[in-house]
């Protein structure tokens, strides 16, 4: 696979990271500038942050990343928060676990996650993981707000 950006008329994405693990966030951080350049990373190292930010209706993100296993609130109860509210629901939520738990993956579709992706354990892995998420997300389909 390419490494390759998005052509230059392409739109600058605002993507949220929520993830309680520093580490993880800034591999994710560094992969995401390196495969999507152009894209605007904002994280948050906690759920209730993000769902204060995401009141004000000019702060939102084309798509989000969103730990499922984190301290209180965790990950499944944030995505819970962002699908009953119909001024996010549309806002395409992609979970991150570190740990294969059937039930908890099978949960997290039901609240309504796009998408359940096991965390990496390499880095070329996890670019990998970017490259696959440039292209679907946004190459491929249309995202809410896109003309």
């Amino acid at each position: 696979m390419t490494t390759s950006s998005l052509p230059k008329s392409d739109p600058s994405r605002v993507v949220y990271l929520v993830d309680d693990d520093e580490e993880d966030a800034i591999l994710f951080e560094m992969a995401i500038h390196e495969i999507i350049p152009n894209c605007r990373l904002r994280i948050f190292y906690n759920g209730l942050i993000l769902l204060e930010v995401l009141a004000d209706p000019t702060a939102r993100p084309h798509l989000i990343f969103l730990d499922m296993h984190m301290p209180y609130p965790d990950g499944l109860e944030i995505l819970m928060n962002l699908k009953i509210n119909r001024q996010w629901a549309d806002i395409p939520v992609i979970m991150l676990t570190g740990v294969e738990d059937v039930d908890k993956v099978s949960l997290a579709y039901q609240l309504g996650a796009q998408s359940v992706i096991v965390k990496p354990s390499t880095h070329s892995q996890l670019l990998d993981i970017v490259i696959s998420i440039r292209e679907y997300w946004f190459k491929t389909v249309r995202l809410p707000g896109q003309a």
